[in-house]
């Protein structure tokens, strides 16, 4: 090698070197306060961060939309997402799943609708009439499966004295509580941790596919298969991560076949 091509790639050497390390984007829906998520999440992006050896920004998305866009187009390299946003994304591109989440083995969740405690309400029945809060509209477990369930119920949207989006899980736990309305659908997890404070669960869900962690169409393919490993076979440090998400929380096997469900549920609800 010249002098000359020395040092051009002497020179050009740190920038290779810093575009192949790139920071990583690891996005997340806003389904609860940005300081929760925060605190949930950052362990889990430090993780893979060291497993992938570059550093992983922990982004929450403003809205599920911006959330989706991000992961089809590659703004984002990694998702944690729920069914419905991962089955619209998935109509957008060919975004990758890594794994689905499990809670004490088992990998599905359920969704709630829930009352005061100190309510006359007791049955999904008695809700014609009454106010309904909802998550945001893209959430499974706040809006599609309740909704779904109200059906189930005999109860339209119409049979509604009114009804809402108030996109948190949190913001519809809270004006349940504080009488604004007079149930609310949750995730069923979330909806435990406001029993103590005054709610009561009308009805759970059948088992709803769960939450997953996927990667991004432009994703490298060799970075995939080493953070579905470090995800799948976690090293202590990874057990570590997870247990910030819950104490039981784990990752397993998961492929798309698992929403075909979701699918047929959100065409019965445009029905």
């Amino acid at each position: 090698m010249n002098r000359r091509a020395f040092l051009l790639t002497a020179c050009l050497f740190p920038a290779l070197t810093h575009a192949a390390k790139r920071e990583l984007v690891f996005v997340v829906h806003p389904y609860d306060t940005p300081s929760r998520l925060y605190g949930r999440f950052r362990p889990l992006t430090l993780y893979l961060g060291g497993v992938l050896e570059r550093p992983v920004k922990l982004l929450i998305a403003s809205s599920y939309d911006e959330q989706i866009a991000m992961i089809v187009d590659g703004r984002a390299d990694l998702t944690y997402i729920g069914p419905t946003p991962y089955i619209q994304a998935r109509n957008r591109a060919v975004i990758r799943i890594l794994a689905g989440e499990a809670e004490n083995g088992q990998a599905f969740y359920q969704s709630t609708i829930v009352a005061r405690a100190n309510s006359p309400i007791n049955a999904l029945a008695d809700l014609k009439g009454r106010r309904m809060a909802f998550g945001a509209a893209i959430s499974m477990s706040s809006t599609v499966a309740p909704t779904l369930m109200l059906a189930q119920a005999g109860v339209k949207l119409t049979d509604l004295a009114g009804h809402a989006q108030l996109d948190r899980h949190e913001r519809v736990a809270l004006s349940v509580l504080h009488g604004d309305f007079d149930a609310g659908g949750l995730r069923l997890d979330i909806a435990r941790q406001y029993l103590p404070r005054g709610l009561k669960i009308l009805a759970t869900s059948q088992p709803l596919p769960p939450h997953l962690i996927a990667c991004s169409p432009h994703f490298p393919e060799t970075l995939e298969i080493r953070a579905r490993q470090a995800l799948l076979v976690p090293d202590e440090s990874g057990l570590r991560a997870f247990e910030s998400l819950g104490e039981t929380i784990r990752f397993v096997p998961i492929d798309d076949t698992h929403y075909h469900n979701v699918r047929r549920m959100l065409r019965t609800l445009a029905q």
